[in-house]
């Protein structure tokens, strides 16, 4: 397969086969051993032709032993070469690379220089299996093995076997090549193409604090938790069975937002990952979030709607955080607000001022309780006062004689004695004015 691969990502997977591979690994080996062999074959026949006639006599046996002589001291000649020249490529392998102690030069000149054999029958398979990674929890199994390094420093040929919830990113010749991840199709790593990156889909966590100024000028510091990964988690694959389904695209993203962070030279460099991406949206949003707003808004609830506690605050600050997080592939999926921390001497004015403010309105509320007290009360004694006035009224109305002092006076007093037995007018009238319809009552019995 030509670089540069299929720009469609859904082809990256099988953009280079097993059955490449083999093609590509007999290529190489017929290179190399075809001159090899083509002056064996040529020294042979010369000895051949000298060594036997047509008629099958013998020869001259000097000029047959020259022939063989030839034949041996070439076969020992290339033999020489051979092991020299794989002795000098150890030996600048070992010093260009500087591999691990553990890694054999040899082995990987060899599986490099010759390739994959093609499949053998049963029960000689054995001996021509194809060698593989593990790619599993974010990390290649068996680092230490020559394989594993082989295929992060130098490339394949090789088979890779990616476990759900992880990908790789690979390159070639220091540039993007593809990215590859599980499914029903093994991945083949290509003979220049290396491993640079063994991505983990699973989500990630990130906790931290960040410091921010309020409008008013307070300072407070947030505790801060999110939870992100790599790819929409609302698109679902089902047909492949995968609880993490990879996005190749987002991966690319996600993996080309790395940068080298050397913020103090005294100390070694260290890549700025995608979860470091994501968190400095979330540095990037809450200072202006909180910068826009009073110490009381972003406290107090139904204050501008600012409140950042509130659930309205959060969703609205999450759905900020993933778009920018979604232009590198990467999506937010949770975000919480552990610990809020302020000053303790704004802390306690604040506790301070609350507390007046309660009271305040606790006294407010009180005083409007009583004044409505106050006002049923008089409202239900003027009510009672002026029922008995229109019935003594319409008491007067009912004597129609023009002689009013005997007739007044009964009809007063009947007034009085239903009016008087109505526990609420007793309840509602003045004390003074009770007594005095008491005593009026009394004197028009008599």
């Amino acid at each position: 397969m030509t670089f540069p691969y299929p720009k469609n990502p859904d082809t990256w997977q099988t953009a280079y086969t097993r059955n490449e591979a083999y093609s590509d690994s007999d290529t190489y080996t017929a290179a190399f051993l075809l001159p090899v062999g083509f002056g064996l074959i040529v020294v042979l026949i010369y000895s051949l032709i000298y060594l036997l006639r047509i008629d099958g006599k013998y020869s001259n046996f000097m000029w047959g032993m020259i022939a063989l002589t030839i034949l041996i001291v070439l076969v020992s000649l290339i033999a020489t070469i051979l092991i020299g020249a794989f002795r000098y490529a150890s030996s600048f392998f070992s010093e260009f690379y500087i591999p691990p102690k553990d890694i054999s030069p040899s082995q990987i000149i060899n599986f490099r220089l010759f390739g994959l054999l093609r499949p053998l029958p049963p029960p000689l398979n054995v001996m021509t299996q194809t060698m593989y990674i593990i790619a599993k929890d974010g990390e290649l199994e068996k680092k230490d093995k020559w394989t594993a390094w082989m295929a992060c420093h130098l490339g394949g040929p090789l088979t890779l076997i990616v476990f759900d919830g992880c990908a790789l990113y690979l390159e070639r010749g220091g540039r993007f090549s593809r990215v590859v991840g599980p499914g029903e199709k093994a991945p083949f790593l290509e003979l220049h193409e290396t491993i640079k990156y063994v991505v983990d889909l699973r989500p990630k966590v990130k906790m931290d604090n960040i410091s921010a100024w309020t409008k008013d000028g307070i300072n407070i510091t947030l505790t801060i938790r999110i939870e992100c990964r790599i790819g929409d988690p609302a698109k679902k694959d089902p047909a492949s069975g995968l609880v993490y389904p990879f996005d190749p695209l987002a991966v690319k993203k996600a993996i080309e937002r790395y940068a080298l962070r050397w913020p103090n030279p005294q100390e070694e460099p260290s890549e700025f990952t995608w979860v470091d991406a994501a968190w400095g949206q979330v540095t990037n949003i809450f200072p202006g979030y909180i910068g826009s707003r009073m110490l009381d808004d972003i406290l107090i609830a139904d204050r501008q709607g600012g409140q950042i506690l509130s659930s309205e605050a959060i969703e609205n600050i999450n759905k900020k955080l993933n778009q920018g997080t979604n232009l590198f592939g990467v999506y937010v999926t949770d975000l919480q607000i552990t610990k809020m921390e302020i000053p303790e001497e704004v802390k306690k004015q604040h506790k301070d001022n609350w507390e007046a403010e309660r009271q305040s309105i606790a006294t407010i509320t009180d005083g409007k309780a009583k004044a409505f007290s106050i006002r049923s009360r008089e409202r239900a004694r003027a009510d009672a006062q002026k029922d008995l006035i229109l019935a003594i009224a319409d008491g007067l109305e009912k004597n129609k004689s023009k002689n009013f002092v005997e007739p007044l006076l009964l009809s007063l007093s009947g007034v009085l004695d239903e009016s008087l037995q109505d526990p609420l007018t007793k309840a509602y009238l003045a004390k003074e004015t009770l007594d005095t319809l008491e005593k009026l009552q009394k004197m028009l019995d008599k």
